[in-house]
């Protein structure tokens, strides 16, 4: 009995450590599938409002439109370099594109290998992050805010 009552906060401790880090792994994985379809969907000819309805609806199993939020942007690559020339995004976000605002040359892109007159999709999704166990909260720090993930097409 002893060593049970010395064991169990130890037990309890790893298996709800299981359990977040599962969940924070399905929430990236879901985000990644998120930000995949987006851009799939909007290198068909999609207009980027439909991409970012289609995104949100998507995301209601992760709570997206409650937790977070989506950026779609239209990359053109001209001679000089891609430009971002349209750009949409969920209330509350419109300045979080991390690939930069429209009209400007976007941030970490150049290493894609682009050739110019081509036209490239970027789908950016934001989720903030709520533990589910008690003992996550210990390791909250550890966890990027918001998470980010983004496809390119």
């Amino acid at each position: 009995m002893a060593e049970f009552a010395i064991m169990l906060p130890l037990i309890l401790f790893l298996l709800l450590g299981m359990i977040e880090v599962g969940n924070v792994l399905a929430v990236s994985h879901t985000m990644s599938k998120l930000s995949r379809e987006g851009a799939n969907i909007a290198s068909r000819g999609t207009s980027l409002d439909t991409v970012l309805s289609v995104v949100e609806t998507s995301g209601s199993e992760i709570r997206l439109a409650r937790r977070g939020g989506t950026v779609v942007s239209r990359v053109e690559v001209l001679s000089d370099g891609p430009v971002v020339l349209d750009q949409v995004a969920t209330d509350g976000y419109e300045n979080y594109s991390r690939l930069g605002a429209v009209g400007n040359s976007p941030v970490s892109f150049a290493s894609f290998g682009l050739q110019s007159g081509n036209t490239h999709y970027v789908v950016e999704v934001f989720y903030r992050y709520e533990p589910i166990t008690p003992f996550a909260r210990l390791f909250e720090s550890a966890l990027p805010d918001p998470i980010y993930e983004r496809a390119v097409f």
